[in-house]
């Protein structure tokens, strides 16, 4: 008798007219619905299962009647609690149906109900509803009372998530932030895999984005650091952005958080590769980038800047390993160009490379990066351009004269794909070699000419040691 009624039903009513709005509604509904897949032995009913089910539930209702409504349609009802089905509102916002629904499923001791109730609360998660407490209420109590082994082992696990508690989005924002395990505590929850797209996932998510920065500025650098870690590392999956939906808040809540923050090398590293990855850099390709904010993008520049220039010390010591007719007095330059990045004085960094040093970069540039080609000199030569407030200066691989342009009007243009030699000394305002290295010499006529232009002041002692 059950299994008959249960075929009925599934019957399908055939259509004669174009689909209405209703129906229109239903496949949103319905695929928002089935985006979430939980355990195995747990199914989602198709589209037209949940309309003839929520037909019917409806009616049930509407009559006080439930004798229409099979064993299949009650045991798949939380399906169709939540959302529209037709151009009205969900059921579950109806007045006086949530009496009718614990009046009618009390007494239902089904695993597959249970499951199906806490899941589809979980897929829903309408947490800023009035009837939200009387959902969880509901679905505690039919794990307590139950008397079905199956659901009694799952029982005790379920109820120790604190997933059915007020805010318990909150509740799990503050156990990431104690631990810095953001998968770790998803997982223990049975909120990754098939509830990963559920809405409360997203909302845990969006809530503790929102409130990275508060929760970074509140923490110990420790725990400052781990945050950030954890964060990135859980954000990717199989090397792309494990929840795209979330590209902007991600890099603004990370990124903003961390302006005037001391971090730990192998972080920012971590961090850079990250982005460059993800987003692209930010100099050369924007699209990656869009709708984050300013601010954000500001940070990772400046970051940017010093991997650049950490990049470019890196081809000068290679230089000087691998080359015995370069210039032997690269760390003096690698001094006097540090001691600016540290001051935070150098606000853009980009580097050509010849045609020889171009093929050996990967031998000194680590990771993801960015740069361009030199030509109309040796093969093996390269050129750094800086700005430093107002002014753009070159600086050379090799033994090359530093330069100096007083405006950009004739200066080279930073993130050009391609330089010609001409294009990075031509017209420029001041020139120097490289000469007295140990006393300070040519360290002390452009810092002297730096100073006087731009009012920004490196001292000697910041130039001259390490």
């Amino acid at each position: 008798m059950f299994a008959k009624s249960a075929f009925q039903s599934l019957e399908i009513e055939s259509w004669n007219k174009p689909p209405a709005l209703r129906e229109s509604l239903l496949v949103k509904a319905s695929n928002d619905i089935t985006k979430v897949t939980i355990d195995s032995d747990i199914k989602v009913p198709s589209k037209s299962s949940l309309q003839q089910i929520y037909t019917r539930l409806k009616l049930a209702f509407e009559t006080k009647n439930v004798s229409s409504l099979s064993r299949y349609d009650i045991n798949h009802s939380p399906w169709v609690l939540f959302d529209n089905f037709d151009e009205d509102k969900p059921l579950i916002k109806r007045w006086c149906f949530m009496n009718f629904y614990k009046n009618l499923t009390n007494e239902v001791d089904n695993y597959r109900f249970i499951m199906a109730f806490y899941n589809a609360y979980l897929a829903s998660y309408p947490y800023k509803e009035k009837y939200i407490n009387d959902i969880q209420n509901h679905i505690k109590s039919l794990f307590n009372n139950s008397k079905n082994k199956k659901v009694a082992r799952l029982s005790v696990e379920i109820l120790r998530r604190n997933t059915l508690d007020t805010n318990a989005h909150s509740a799990l924002i503050q156990s990431v932030i104690r631990t810095g395990k953001i998968g770790l505590e998803l997982k223990s929850r049975g909120l990754l895999e098939g509830l990963s797209s559920s809405k409360f996932t997203l909302t845990f998510l969006s809530h503790y984005l929102s409130n990275f920065k508060e929760n970074i500025t509140s923490s110990s650098f420790k725990q400052k650091m781990s945050l950030i870690s954890n964060l990135i590392e859980f954000s990717e999956l199989d090397d792309k952005l494990r929840y795209p939906e979330f590209r902007i808040e991600t890099a603004d809540s990370i990124l903003t958080s961390l302006h005037h923050i001391q971090i730990q090398p192998v972080v920012k590293d971590a961090l850079k590769t990250f982005f460059l990855s993800n987003y692209g850099d930010p100099r050369v390709e924007l699209s990656g980038w869009h709708g984050v904010s300013d601010e954000a993008r500001r940070v990772f520049q400046s970051w940017l800047v010093e991997k650049t220039m950490e990049d470019f010390f890196n081809l000068l010591s290679h230089v000087a390993d691998t080359q015995f007719d370069s210039d032997r007095h690269w760390r003096y330059r690698k001094r006097f160009w540090n001691a600016y990045l540290k001051k935070g004085y150098i606000e853009e960094a980009w580097f050509a490379l010849g045609h020889r040093a171009y093929e050996q970069a990967p031998n000194f540039i680590k990771g993801k990066h960015n740069y361009s080609s030199l030509s109309g000199g040796d093969s093996r030569h390269s050129v750094l351009i800086m700005k430093i407030g107002d002014l753009i200066l070159t600086e050379w691989s090799h033994s090359g004269s530093y330069r100096v342009w007083n405006s950009t009007q004739y200066a080279p243009a930073f993130y050009e794909k391609h330089y010609n030699r001409d294009d990075v000394i031509a017209n420029c305002d001041h020139t120097g070699a490289h000469h007295g290295n140990e006393t300070g010499g040519w360290q002390e006529r452009l810092s002297t000419h730096i100073r006087d232009l731009t009012g920004l002041r490196v001292l000697a002692k910041d130039y001259m040691n390490d």
